[in-house]
């Protein structure tokens, strides 16, 4: 049996960690969670918990947070692997030169791959065979082929949601985080989600990339939870979209008020929604649903971010949800190489004209997993200069002659929208240097809106910003981002703003 520590530095919880834990412990492992903000000695709890393992999820600008207290950790405890998996050692293994710091890393679905590298490294066996695995080799670093997705999420143990709400704080919350598929319709060029199907999918007959739990699967895991934490009162589903699959909503309208029933909240794909799922949605307890607009301009959603989204079906989409009483958000972007300011101020005008209860609004960051990402960097539009850490809310990295306009209209964005002088208004504001009032503006409508709006309660979500405080300001051991010799707080970062339905 080995002891397998994951470390995380945002008081949220993680499906990817709950359902690796599962899997661990079903093979006899042993299996904790530490979070920063959530242990008086951060350090101390990891060290006294003696891992042979540490698991490390890493979004790109947040993969060198922990490297400090794993050089501690390694000197104290001289057995310790550790691993890194998420979005991005799947698409950049360089942090296997951190010689000293990173053992090995995995690429894409890491339940099994996990399995096989605790496994070979208890026994002490090599773990150059293992697919997903990635390693130096010969200096360099080396990642082997991918072994097929899991096709049957059924197959899988309930995710062990132990792990995060032995913290008083997350099992007492409102809302309770679920997943009831994996994947996405669309394959849209700012997401990593199309290069995953490119890599991570053979092609074989049968085999699927976007797959969805049963709802009898679905209904057991949540009754499994409601049983040992009654107080949730909401769920919020974490999947790019509730309705992946073709008829799944409507069995799933039927099964789950009778057997669940508690009101839930979700991502959609507005694309694949008629009202028939509108209908079955509402019936079934959903109250607020989120989508990706992106841009106003059709040309930019269609042609560029390849969305799928017509005008038609922008503006039918809300009209549809406003019958059936369920209040909707909109997620948007600002800053891409292929807008200019007069188009987001149509993105703008868009939202102004469906209404929606909410707008999220971040800053379109370059990623190379993603095929926008990539054509920015090989066509130099981006500006190295910045460091922006693992930010999609508080800066740009892109070379735009506007960008500090660009910028002020994302903190401003609501503003816009929502006051009925606004446009004008922002149009004047954005061309004042940056202030920290622009950013208390989006903060203040991030938390009205996902609190109230969707249902998670202001309590919560401030006390939730408050939980993250120590990494915001850098008051506490263990909680500050840390890249490379610079250091990077991110209040916004830090609040849970419902991102966690993004893929």
């Amino acid at each position: 049996m080995a002891r397998v520590a994951f470390i995380v530095t945002t008081c949220h919880e993680f499906e990817g960690i709950k359902v690796l834990s599962s899997v661990l412990k079903q093979h006899g492992h042993e299996c904790d969670c530490f979070i920063t903000s959530e242990e008086k000695d951060f350090h101390g709890a990891v060290r006294d918990y003696a891992p042979d393992v540490l698991g490390i999820y890493a979004t790109t600008g947040q993969e060198a947070w922990a490297h400090r207290h794993i050089e501690a950790w390694k000197k104290e405890l001289p057995h310790l692997k550790t691993v890194m998996g998420g979005p991005h050692p799947s698409f950049d293994p360089g942090n296997l030169r951190d010689e000293g710091i990173i053992d090995a890393i995995i690429k894409a679905e890491a339940e099994y791959a996990m399995l096989d590298l605790v496994n070979a490294w208890e026994g002490n066996n090599s773990i150059e065979l293992i697919p997903n695995v990635g390693f130096l080799r010969d200096g360099e670093p080396w990642v082997n082929p991918i072994r097929p997705v899991i096709q049957d999420l059924d197959e899988l143990p309930f995710p062990d949601v132990d792990l995060f709400y032995k913290y008083p704080f997350l099992a007492k919350k409102r809302v309770m985080q679920v997943h009831a598929s994996r994947g996405c319709q669309n394959s849209c060029t700012y997401c990593s989600v199309g290069l995953m199907k490119k890599e991570w999918i053979s092609g074989k007959k049968g085999e699927r990339f976007n797959r969805t739990k049963s709802v009898d699967y679905l209904v057991a895991e949540m009754n499994d939870i409601l049983a040992r934490f009654p107080h949730f009162k909401m769920v919020n589903f974490g999947d790019a979209a509730l309705n992946m699959e073709s008829g799944w909503i409507q069995e799933f309208a039927e099964k789950w008020p009778a057997k669940v029933g508690l009101p839930f909240a979700c991502n959609v794909n507005i694309n694949y929604l008629d009202e028939d799922d509108i209908e079955a949605m509402s019936r079934a307890g959903c109250v607020s649903v989120q989508f990706g607009l992106e841009s106003g301009s059709e040309d930019v959603r269609l042609k560029v971010y390849k969305k799928g989204y017509t005008d038609k079906v922008v503006y039918g989409i809300p009209t549809l949800l406003r019958k059936h009483k369920i209040t909707y958000r909109t997620n948007n972007i600002m800053g891409s190489p292929a807008e200019t300011l007069d188009d987001m101020f149509n993105t703008v005008r868009t939202n102004r004209a469906i209404k929606p209860n909410g707008c999220t609004v971040l800053i379109y960051r370059p990623f190379r997993s993603t095929e926008l990402g990539r054509e920015d960097f090989e066509k130099e539009r981006v500006d190295f200069s910045r460091d922006i850490g693992p930010s999609i809310q508080a800066d740009s990295q892109m070379l735009r002659d506007d960008v500090e306009e660009v910028v002020n209209l994302q903190k401003l964005f609501n503003v816009a929208v929502y006051l009925p002088f606004g446009l004008p208004l922002v149009k004047a504001l954005i061309k004042l240097p940056r202030n920290p009032l622009f950013d208390w503006t989006l903060l203040a409508f991030l938390w009205y809106q996902h609190a109230v709006v969707s249902g998670y309660g202001m309590v919560d979500d401030f006390k939730l910003g408050l939980k993250n405080i120590g990494q915001i300001f850098g008051k506490k051991s263990g909680g500050m981002h840390s890249y490379g010799d610079t250091q990077k707080n991110q209040f916004l970062d830090t609040l849970d703003t419902g991102q966690d339905v993004s893929v």
